[in-house]
């Protein structure tokens, strides 16, 4: 029996509730920058040499409430971007903070990453972060983006550590345990959570583990939502990953972080 559609549905409906990211919608251009989301620079960093152009085509796959989509259109002055996104909810706020920060218009799609093969031609540069872990076939996805990319193209994608959340998916079996029937229930969810974490005692590993690491983000209940309520994540190791890698047919080109992933630190 394909889950698929119950999946999606579940997905949909967490950010239509809580659309993500929450990040503030601001009068000016997104603060900062972001060399992954700079053409010319990730162009640079996979090669060693400059575009041959700058008048390409971009794909923010799995846009959200639109903060990539902003860098994108903002670092990009010459590009024409497009953005999917499979909750309404979140395409709108995309929409509203991009047309707040003064980015030119993007073309926004409700859309799942599975039907990439509607949109019109090949991209250039295809994003698609903290996405591809939330499908329940994430393979399907990799491979209908990369039929999307075109000739010499980059696609940046970034996926979930099964180490790095081991201790967040101890809080999801948690919560899930206690909602029982009322699993599916996204603000329940949040608000069990919450109380599981105000019982625990101070020295508690999963305690200790989100102060240290998210307890400023999780103050918000779309980022708590996220983290320890959604329905769909798959989590993966070195292996898994390049299994999803190779699964698309496309080189691997590197991590963005490669000083990580140096062998002195590492050994």
């Amino acid at each position: 029996m394909d889950t698929t559609p119950d999946i999606s549905a579940a997905v949909r409906r967490l950010y239509d509730t809580f659309p993500f990211p929450p990040d503030p919608l601001s009068d000016e251009p997104p603060p900062g920058y972001n060399w992954r989301w700079s053409w010319p620079d990730a162009y640079n960093f996979c090669t060693g040499q400059k575009p041959p152009k700058l008048d390409i085509r971009i794909l923010d796959a799995g846009c959200g409430t639109g903060s990539s989509t902003d860098y994108l259109i903002h670092l990009n002055p010459e590009a024409s971007v497009t953005a999917i996104d499979l909750s309404s909810g979140a395409l709108k706020v995309a929409q509203e903070r991009c047309r707040r920060s003064g980015a030119r218009e993007a073309d926004f799609r409700h859309l799942s990453i599975y039907d990439a093969a509607e949109l019109e031609g090949e991209f250039d540069l295809i994003n698609c972060v903290g996405v591809l872990h939330h499908l329940p076939d994430p393979i399907r996805g990799i491979q209908a983006l990369a039929a999307k990319l075109a000739p010499g193209g980059l696609m940046h994608i970034f996926v979930y550590s099964q180490l790095g959340r081991w201790e967040i998916q101890l809080m999801q079996r948690a919560i899930a345990l206690l909602q029982g029937p009322q699993k599916g229930d996204y603000p329940d969810g949040v608000k069990v959570g919450r109380q599981i974490f105000a019982s625990l005692p101070e020295n508690n590993r999963l305690v200790k583990y989100e102060k240290q690491r998210w307890a400023g983000e999780n103050q918000r209940d779309e980022c708590f939502a996220d983290m320890y309520v959604h329905p769909q994540e798959i989590d993966y190791n070195i292996e898994t990953l390049f299994e999803l890698i190779d699964a698309s047919e496309l080189e691997f080109l590197g991590f963005s972080n490669p000083g990580y992933w140096q062998l002195e630190r590492l050994l």
